[in-house]
């Protein structure tokens, strides 16, 4: 349970909330078929929210990757060479086959991103033909399980994850040809299908980044702890509708939805907070609570203005490293799994030098204390933004807004919740 009791520290502290839907994993061997949208972020919160422990497939170049090597064990990490990265040969993907299938045979369980890599496009990628043909070779009756991961904001810190489950792939009538190529050509073509359903992953990309606008502004919750699986429902919903829409209407809606958000940014409103009538009763129940988590996040706040560079830093270098999308997320975490100890052990020895090493104790209590006291920081931030939403309650625009979202429900009566 290595793998779970990382996946499940390190995703408490990097997720705010981690979520899972869907029926559980059928007994027996599993191979967990995942979608690959954000790079190490993807097992790590898959790990954290699956009932079972599984062994994982990973591209071999991980292991010269020195930070990595204690992760790639504790998460019985499998070695794949991708003929992408050079070096691939017949020997080396039997091996990998054998090693997925030893772990079957032995009643366990292998989760696998059958994209082949993380990436940042709308769609998925075209799947590989591996997750296919190990089912097809498996001595052992095994599922195919697929797993959609979606995120509120995959390179945000403390922002959420959706683990949904869907049902496993029906390939029964394919296991006796084996590993006929077009046998596995029609399995990859169903676990294409199973998975996509449980993403937010769509060849039709101007539509999909609509229908995701869209179901942000029906957000019912701030967006570090919204309903992912509604979300995945609405738009999921929404997709087909916008594609049959003519041109000029989908243009206009877009334009609507664009005037909306130039507007919440101006405000610095969340669509949550347009049109919600503050009751005096939710006012009087809410003070006491905020008053707490406020004056809770001013003792805090000293504490962590401490790790403010170094947390600075981190974001820096993962901006500098790379621009693609899915790797943000994954620089950032283990920039700060280094940065950030280090930040700590340098202002212990500056403050022992300076002020005697009792005072040393400060920086790892202070790094401590603000990572148990994140929820309240953010509470506190979420109480500012409420104070925020209150003093634009009677702005103009927002019956105009209301209407809109009232006309948007009427038209697609499927976002109604």
């Amino acid at each position: 349970m290595a793998a779970s009791r990382v996946a499940g520290y390190l995703g408490r502290i990097w997720f705010r909330a981690l979520r899972r839907e869907g029926p559980p994993l059928p007994p027996g061997p599993c191979l967990i078929l995942l979608n690959h949208p954000n790079g190490l972020l993807d097992p790590l919160a898959a790990a954290a929210l699956l009932d079972r422990r599984a062994g994982w497939l990973a591209k071999a170049t991980l292991w010269k990757v020195a930070p990595l090597r204690p992760f790639l064990g504790a998460f019985r990490a499998i070695p794949v060479t991708r003929p992408r990265d050079g070096g691939a040969t017949p020997e080396s993907i039997q091996q990998c086959f054998r090693k997925v299938h030893e772990v079957l045979a032995g009643g366990g369980s292998v989760a696998m991103f059958p994209e082949g890599v993380s990436h940042s496009e709308a769609d998925l990628a075209p799947l590989k033909t591996g997750a296919a043909r190990m089912a097809l070779t498996s001595p052992t009756p095994v599922s195919l399980v697929p797993a959609g991961l979606v995120y509120g904001d995959r390179a945000t810190f403390r922002h959420s994850v959706l683990l949904r489950v869907g049902d496993p792939v029906a390939w029964e009538d394919l296991a006796p040809r084996g590993d006929d190529p077009e046998a596995v050509a029609e399995l990859t073509v169903r676990i294409r299908a199973a998975l996509k359903p449980l993403t937010l992953h769509d060849p039709e990309v101007r539509v999909l980044a609509l229908a995701q606008e869209v179901a942000w502004l029906l957000a019912e919750a701030p967006g570090s702890r919204v309903d992912l699986e509604a979300l995945r429902r609405r738009v999921r919903a929404l997709v087909p509708h916008l594609v049959a829409l003519p041109g000029e209407d989908l243009a206009a809606l877009e334009s609507r939805v664009h005037e909306a958000q130039a507007w919440l940014r101006a405000k610095g409103v969340r669509p949550d907070q347009v049109g919600h009538p503050y009751p005096g009763a939710e006012i009087r129940h809410w003070l006491p609570g905020a008053a707490l988590r406020l004056g809770l996040a001013a003792l805090l706040l000293p504490l962590a203005l401490l790790f403010w560079p170094s947390y600075r830093l981190v974001g820096w270098a993962a901006r500098r490293f790379t621009d693609e999308g899915d790797q943000t997320a994954t620089l950032k975490l283990l920039g700060g799994l280094m940065i950030h100890p280090f930040w700590a052990a340098l202002l212990t020895a500056l403050a022992g030098w300076l002020w005697g090493w009792p005072t040393a104790l400060v920086p790892p209590v202070a790094l401590l204390l603000v990572l148990l006291g994140l929820p309240a920081l953010e509470r506190a931030g979420e109480d500012l933004q409420a104070i925020r939403g209150f003093r634009r309650r009677r702005d103009p625009a927002v019956p105009e807004l209301l209407e809109a979202r009232r006309q948007l429900i009427e038209a697609f009566p499927e976002l109604d919740p």
